[in-house]
């Protein structure tokens, strides 16, 4: 497989799957609003968020498995701010991830867990997600302003983002 393709799926799988959960956990979180739109309880949403959490971690570990680790993380030709934020943007993401998957396996099987370490779990699953929900904020803020400057650079727009003529 193709770096640049392994790289897009796992952007693609990752997102998609961010997306489903952080929807099906502010249902899950929310009751009014899940009431407003599933009329009360699901057990679908639950099913959902938890089956999402597994697609999670399996779909990047499949494709970075699939293609090879040393094809999809590429370490950059210049130690620049971008490739250090790059870096560390990964990092902090395989962490989040980590630490978001073992709780939310801890609170799926509640039954066999502690209760001090199920509501640890609850607490640090909520607060990762929000900040998972800030880090892909920035990074979409910063590939935006990248994009811009790389533009810029090369001439096709001005700084205002209008084609040159």
């Amino acid at each position: 497989m193709a770096p640049h393709l392994a790289r897009l799926l796992l952007h693609t799988a990752h997102l998609v799957t961010f997306v489903v959960l952080v929807a099906t956990g502010l249902l899950l979180l929310v009751p009014t609003l899940r009431a407003a739109v599933t009329g009360g309880y699901s057990l679908l949403i639950r099913e959902t968020h938890r089956w999402g959490g597994v697609a999670f971690l399996v779909l990047p570990a499949v494709i970075v498995a699939r293609a090879g680790a040393r094809s999809v993380f590429v370490s950059p030709a210049d130690r620049t701010l971008r490739a250090v934020w790059q870096g560390l943007h990964l990092g902090i993401t395989i962490a989040i991830g980590g630490v978001l998957t073992l709780t939310g396996f801890a609170l799926w099987s509640k039954r066999l867990v502690p209760e001090p370490i199920t509501e640890l779990s609850r607490t640090l699953h909520d607060w990762l997600t929000y900040g998972a929900i800030v880090l892909l904020a920035a990074h979409l803020g910063e590939v935006a302003v990248a994009a811009v400057v790389a533009r810029i650079a090369a001439g096709t727009t001005s700084a205002v983002g209008h084609p040159r003529r």
